[in-house]
């Protein structure tokens, strides 16, 4: 939604956790099987390939509400429209997914790097969000070395 394209054989969606169930029940109503459920996420496959895999990442509260409050665009396909959140927002769910999964830094740095190069981004914010997970060195390098 931003303007980077990726190969990637999913989609990723956001959405507020306490409507998990419905948003479980309406993938599936679509014809996509649930293959994992979590608290946090839940990922999501259809049949026919040209749909391909759904994840679900689930967040709550005020955390919710700030994220989608803020979001400032809005993407549209086949008649269903949905929030897209700040890249700034998207950046600190990738360092959060690094600090969980290190081998994450691979496939996600890139992706910060591009958010970084947006116009208007908040870079100080999304740098003091990586510093209180440890991760200030790595949001350096990924700042120094971005094209």
């Amino acid at each position: 939604a931003w303007g980077l394209t990726r190969a990637t054989n999913d989609i990723d969606f956001v959405a507020d956790g306490a409507f998990s169930r419905q948003t479980i029940a309406f993938a599936e109503s679509l014809g996509y099987e649930t293959i994992h459920t979590s608290e946090a996420f839940s990922h999501h496959v259809h049949p026919e390939s040209d749909y391909g895999r759904v994840d679900l990442l689930y967040i709550y509260g005020t955390t919710a509400d700030r994220l989608f409050d803020n979001a400032t665009k809005r993407v549209s396909a086949r008649e269903v429209s949905a929030p897209v959140l700040r890249p700034e927002h998207l950046a600190m769910m990738k360092a959060l997914a690094m600090k969980n999964r290190p081998h994450r830094v691979l496939i996600d740095s890139p992706d910060v790097a591009f958010l970084l190069s947006l116009p208007d981004f908040d870079r100080e914010q999304v740098r003091d969000y990586f510093a209180r997970y440890g991760l200030l060195e790595l949001f350096d390098a990924i700042d120094r070395h971005r094209s």
